[in-house]
């Protein structure tokens, strides 16, 4: 058949021959290729679509969990009637437990909870009214939310109060007017009971580390209240001595003050000049006051810088530095006895400047004291006061007179000194020489005179 072909013919039968076999395979593989391509297409959009399903079912399944816990601690289905029983829990734990002031606890009407146009459930609010301290409204705070309920805090409003010191001064006193508004969920499909209250209370009542994470919690945000003054700064004195023997153990004593009366100080040392091993302060916790001791030391200057801190909130310190000065012992130095002075030293420039008679014929005795510019006219039996003692005239001759000061006796002329006199001791007077000594007689005499007159 192809030998009536022309050449021509032949070639392209050929050619018609080779491409459409060849065009055929080709287009076969694409489209097995495609069908391979849109296959996987399909199974991961499968995968996809199925994922996103599981997904589904997880979320709803997770949200019925959700719904179930929720149905577990919401009020009862009857709102209305639950919620005395809340009312009666609420009061409880505010005015027993806490031991806060209970002012006002009214509740108001309630109002449907809706999706879309669907009723799922009640909600109904309340308002608190109470007093308390800011460590009352944190325990309150901790109580309120650690138990497991549908109920809130929408709104919570806290007014210091202030009391009047003096004329019109006035000042915080440390309780909060607190006013709190709480909201109450009741879910149409609610499985809790009647008795939820009792659950509620076992809740509170059973002991755990929660406790004192509580006291610690409450502890932190009471130093940190917001509505207290700020917190002051403490001051630190030490008042050590001048010096310090060298090489013994020194104490200084160091006081604290602070304004604040509840906070707790801490002493502590910082530094010093120069390495010394072993310093250290003495004082209690809390303590307003304590000691800083100090080994011994050779001789020199040493500076202590110590602190003092607060537990306010802030946390305020005040710095100190303490000098000591350490010297070495001074030799003990034997002061000589000093020498009394001489005795009679006025006496030295005193003198009889003369012995005479009066009108009536007795002697008298003219001394004159150059010292003082003190001049004296005796008779027998009369004194004056000289260097801080008494003379006696006992006597008058013409050319000397006789003088006793204390247990001696002076026989003192014109051109003597008192001081130079010669001094003659005397015996003791008896009690028999004092009966008949001239004063007694002169006495005497006397009294008879005025006897007889």
């Amino acid at each position: 058949m192809l030998d009536k072909l022309t050449p021509r013919e032949k070639v392209l039968v050929y050619v018609v021959g080779t491409i459409v076999p060849i065009s055929l395979v080709a287009v076969v593989g694409l489209w097995f290729i495609n069908s391979l391509s849109q296959n996987d297409i399909d199974r991961a959009a499968i995968a996809k679509k199925i994922s996103d399903e599981e997904y589904k079912m997880a979320i709803a399944k997770k949200a019925d969990r959700r719904r179930a816990y929720y149905e577990s601690i919401s009020l009862p289905a009857d709102i209305e009637a639950a919620s005395n029983n809340y009312l009666a829990w609420v009061k409880g734990l505010v005015r027993d437990d806490l031991k806060l002031r209970l002012k006002m606890l009214t509740p108001n009407d309630s109002t449907p909870l809706k999706v879309g146009t669907k009723i799922v459930g009640e909600r109904k609010s309340y308002t608190l009214a109470m007093d308390g301290t800011l460590n009352d409204l944190t325990q309150f705070l901790s109580y309120f939310y650690r138990v497991d309920l549908l109920h809130r805090i929408n709104s919570l409003k806290i007014t210091p109060q202030n009391e009047t010191v003096g004329s019109k001064k006035k000042i915080r006193n440390g309780i909060l007017s607190i006013v709190a508004k709480i909201e109450v969920l009741s879910l149409t499909s609610s499985m809790t009971d009647a008795g939820f209250i009792e659950d509620l209370k076992r809740e509170l009542e059973i002991e755990s580390e929660w406790s004192e994470e509580l006291d610690s919690i409450a502890s932190t945000v009471v130093r940190r209240d917001i509505f207290g003054p700020p917190n002051n700064e403490p001051t630190v004195t030490a008042r050590p001595s001048r010096s310090y023997t060298s090489m013994k153990d020194v104490t200084v004593s160091l006081s604290a003050k602070d304004a604040d009366d509840e906070d707790l100080l801490k002493f502590e040392f910082v530094s010093c000049d120069k390495p010394i091993e072993n310093v250290k302060i003495v004082a209690e916790d809390g303590a307003r006051s304590g000691k800083l001791v100090i080994p011994g030391q050779k001789a020199g200057s040493y500076n202590f810088v110590v602190k003092v801190l607060d537990n306010g909130f802030p946390a305020k310190w005040t710095e100190e530095t303490v000098r000591v000065v350490f010297k070495d012992e001074e030799p003990k130095v034997v002061k000589p006895v000093e020498k009394p002075a001489p005795a009679f030293l006025n006496a030295k420039e005193t003198r009889i400047t003369a012995i005479v008679r009066d009108r009536l014929g007795d002697w008298e005795v003219w001394v004159n004291v150059r010292t003082t510019g003190e001049r004296f006219k005796l008779k027998q039996g009369e004194s004056f006061e000289l260097d801080k003692k008494e003379w006696f005239v006992d006597e008058i001759r013409s050319d000397e007179a006789v003088f006793r000061v204390e247990n001696s006796q002076l026989t003192v002329g014109p051109s003597e000194v008192f001081f130079s006199a010669e001094k003659t001791p005397l015996e003791p007077v008896t009690e028999e020489v004092l009966k008949q000594s001239p004063e007694s007689e002169s006495k005497s005499s006397d009294s008879d005179k005025k006897g007889v007159s």
